[in-house]
């Protein structure tokens, strides 16, 4: 999936099982892969970063400017590169960025049958909320629930407004996600619930990062709809209902707390409540 991303002498270092690669101007490469965090003996030259942000822009960042404003830029195969550097303010807007420091690109892994601890089948019904801290597998394993719940015949509908769960590229799926499975990409969480519950009747609405309010309201009017929804939130403890979440507190039956101990994807607590 990173072809065409970097360039050889940093694709030749990197291991298959890589999930993540940061690329800093002048550092040295770092990345990571299921079983921890490495940081290479390769530092990244000034002419290197510049041939690799060339490459994950396509050559031209006046063309990408509004998704430059987001902080990240989806690429083919569910991909994610995150950008950091100056920011241009229009006013109380951010215009676009510049004086680009560092890269940092995330690469989607498929992983069969590790949801299967849930028993899902044709009448399994649970609201579930899968938590952990940053890269510990979140949307791999929030994937493998959506393929598997739709090959079990409950009509999916995917949030997926960055890509990364079902690796959409130009109207296909890099990803497996099921046979009854739809997908609303790159729209506004709060315009996907609307579009998801008012026109593609839903058993099942899967979505990435809650993230504040407008993803409290859509889920909990998925939730008093009859719709089940299966989400993900950053955090670390097994109560993450606090301040904006606290009103979700009734909706889910389950939650998984992830960790990436002894490698990414390890379900440490599972608590049907």
């Amino acid at each position: 999936m990173l072809e065409g991303v970097l360039t050889k002498a940093i694709s030749d270092i990197l291991p298959s099982t890589v999930t993540e690669v940061r690329v800093r101007r002048g550092k040295y490469l770092c990345y990571l892969t299921p079983f921890g965090r490495k940081r290479t003996d390769h530092r990244v030259s000034e002419e290197e970063f510049d041939e690799i942000l060339s490459l994950v822009t396509e050559r031209s960042l006046y063309a990408i400017t509004e998704k430059l404003v987001n902080g990240y830029l989806p690429l083919k195969g569910g991909v994610r590169v995150g950008i950091a550097g100056e920011s241009v303010m229009e006013g109380e807007k951010v215009r676009t960025v510049k004086n680009i420091t560092s890269l940092v690109i995330r690469v989607p892994h498929q992983i069969d049958g590790i949801a299967s601890f849930l028993q899902i089948d044709r009448n399994f019904k649970q609201n579930i909320l899968i938590v952990s801290p940053p890269a510990c597998g979140k949307t791999t394993l929030l994937r493998e629930i959506a393929r598997t719940l739709s090959d079990s015949g409950k009509n999916v509908v995917i949030l997926d407004e960055r890509g990364e769960i079902s690796g959409v590229n130009q109207g296909e799926f890099v990803l497996k996600i099921g046979e009854n499975s739809d997908v609303l990409f790159g729209f506004p969480k709060r315009i996907a619930y609307e579009n998801a519950l008012r026109a593609l009747n839903p058993d099942y609405v899967i979505t990435d990062e809650l993230s504040g309010e407008s993803d409290v309201q859509g889920v909990l009017r998925a939730y008093y709809g009859g719709v089940k929804v299966i989400a993900t939130l950053h955090g670390k403890g097994i109560d993450p209902f606090l301040g904006v979440f606290q009103p979700l507190k009734p909706v889910f039956d389950r939650i998984l707390l992830l960790s990436d101990h002894p490698k990414v994807g390890t379900v440490v607590r599972d608590v049907l409540r």
